[in-house]
């Protein structure tokens, strides 16, 4: 039989998780809709989330960071978020229904590493840094590091994200879009973000992600590298729709072709940067 654990410090989880593979819960909107699969499974099942730590949005150091357990509905209404991540609030603001959003968290959805997850484009965008833990010991990565392949990341057994830093900028822009198959509560056939910094009218730097089109999500680096030092001229754009097209690899399923989705990264992309 499996075990279910509400522990009450961060501390708890190392020896909690030790000698038995640990399913995580935070929101529970992914998991628990899996959970049928793992009916017969032994694993322990470890609820963090009442773990208050891990909670809430300040600025500190240059750096906003964002408790692993915040939900969506909480980065939305952030004023913080709003200010220097709007395309992280976007993100979370597009995923699911009011009552998904008021239970997902930013830890959760990163750590399940679905490619059509919609936070995860953004923090790539915003050059965030997850901060992990296990135990006494924590390791700061790179959010565009972290997811490995669909569903596989590089958490170590025992050890969460315990929060994301995201760099302050206070001439930042950035956007986000994701298409679905309807208007609400639909998972990403693709996603685009984006974000910049102008220098009078040229890019002085640019980060782009893209979500749903391979096997997790992907910087357009390619595309990032056309754009920088540029005057965003019409001309420019259609050659970063080109360009962005072809760094991704996008498979044909139930949701979408593969032409389709490669085709719209770049619609996607000119209408975040003419926005």
């Amino acid at each position: 039989m499996s075990e279910y654990i509400v522990p009450e410090e961060i501390r708890q989880i190392r020896e909690l998780s030790r000698g038995k593979a640990a399913y995580f819960l935070a929101g529970g909107t992914d998991l628990m809709v899996m959970k049928k699969e793992y009916q017969t499974d032994e694993r322990r099942w470890i609820d963090i989330s009442q773990l208050k730590e891990l909670k809430g949005i300040e600025e500190k150091e240059g750096f906003i960071e964002i408790g692993a357990l915040t939900t969506m509905s909480r980065i939305v209404s952030s004023e913080l978020a709003g200010r220097y991540a709007r395309c992280l609030a976007l993100a979370a603001s597009q995923m699911g229904s009011p009552l998904i959003r008021n239970l997902a968290t930013v830890g959760g959805n990163i750590a399940n590493s679905n490619p059509a997850g919609d936070t995860i484009p953004a923090l790539y965008a915003l050059d965030a840094v997850l901060v992990l833990t296990e135990g006494e010991s924590t390791r700061n990565v790179p959010a565009d590091e972290f997811c490995t392949a669909a569903g596989e990341n590089i958490l170590r057994p025992g050890e969460i994200i315990c929060a994301v830093k995201i760099p302050v900028h206070e001439t930042l822009s950035s956007g986000f879009i994701k298409l679905g198959s309807r208007a609400a509560l639909a998972i990403s056939k693709v996603s685009v973000a984006a974000a910049w910094i102008m220098s009078g009218k040229k890019i002085e730097k640019i980060r782009i992600a893209m979500g749903a089109v391979g096997p997790k999500a992907l910087r357009a680096k390619r595309t990032e590298i056309l754009l920088r030092g540029e005057e965003l001229t019409q001309d420019l754009l259609e050659r970063a729709a080109h360009t962005i097209a072809f760094e991704c690899s996008p498979i044909d399923d139930f949701r979408s072709k593969g032409d389709y989705r490669a085709l719209m990264t770049g619609v996607l992309l000119k209408r975040i940067l003419t926005s």
